[in-house]
């Protein structure tokens, strides 16, 4: 018999909990996404979900939300990372639900004053020492001209996930972006992340291949929301759907389809986002004595 999804493993360390059926954690300053037009063709729900009455702006999708340009300066880049950081494609993940992948965080990309460190500082009345590229002569003139402080294109890929991060209230702590490079063999079992490892929202900037991702609720798989996310496209899951549905992307070619197209499987590469959780006792108790 297999134990379902939103049964928490043993280990005390898995990132597979019990999801929330009752309310839900909210921000201090609620954030509603809603997607563009151009999304529509993109997103699918259920009649299940349309007759629950639940919101559709739980689910977040912009298409083409880089250009081809900043989605090839990201591709490079991430590729660099993972060369560096995570050289070969993992089999299994700790909690069973991702095989063939690889991933890691770029803590180079987050400017101080979107992440922890920002909301620490402003809790305490601390100015913010700001990043070299953070000066106001920071846009790069020529290329890559004007960055070499930093890294050679980390000033150009902070400006674009600035866009990302100016659709949220600034009193969000925005942790690392995180690279998840799955392979085109590779896929992501239904699950839910854990709400004690970060926040209210969770989200990515999706580079090269296309995939088809299922959004699940945990009491009624009926309950649905399926969404063909291409590259270039940002995507966020928020709300209900960031607590208490599960989230896919699976090799089976039944679940490959849209409309009358099957998605090729393809590597793909994730930009993930994800805001911190604020302590009970405030940002205030993480400063330092």
């Amino acid at each position: 018999h297999q134990r379902p999804f939103s049964e928490a493993t043993g280990s005390g360390n898995s990132r597979i909990t019990k999801p929330s059926t009752g309310e839900i954690p909210q921000p201090n300053e609620p954030t509603t996404l809603t997607s563009p037009a151009s999304a529509a063709q993109f997103i699918e729900y259920s009649p299940e979900y349309l007759h629950a009455n639940l919101d559709k702006n739980d689910i977040f999708v912009y298409p083409d939300f880089i250009d081809d340009a900043e989605h090839s300066l990201l591709v490079k880049n991430c590729e660099k990372k993972l060369k560096r950081l995570a050289s070969t494609y993992e089999m299994g993940h700790f909690d069973k639900r991702i095989h063939n992948y690889r991933e890691c965080s770029v803590s180079a990309w987050l400017p101080k004053k979107r992440g922890i460190g920002g909301r620490v500082a402003e809790a305490v009345g601390k100015p913010i020492d700001p990043d070299p590229i953070d000066l106001p002569d920071r846009k790069p003139q020529g290329g890559s001209a004007g960055w070499t402080t930093v890294g050679k294109y980390d000033g150009q890929i902070r400006h674009v996930l600035d866009r990302v991060w100016d659709l949220f209230p600034s009193s969000y702590a925005w942790l690392p972006p995180h690279i998840l490079d799955l392979h085109q063999d590779g896929e992501i079992l239904p699950h839910v992340d854990n709400p004690d490892y970060s926040g209210f929202v969770v989200g990515g900037l999706c580079l090269l291949g296309p995939a088809v991702s299922s959004f699940k609720h945990v009491d009624d798989p009926r309950i649905r929301v399926d969404v063909l996310l291409n590259p270039k496209s940002l995507y966020f899951m928020t709300n209900r759907i960031r607590y208490q549905f599960t989230h896919e992307i699976t090799v089976d070619p039944k679940q490959r389809v849209w409309g009358d197209q099957v998605i090729p499987r393809a590597r793909r590469i994730s930009l993930m986002f994800r805001d911190a959780k604020e302590p009970e006792a405030g940002w205030k108790s993480l400063a330092s004595v």
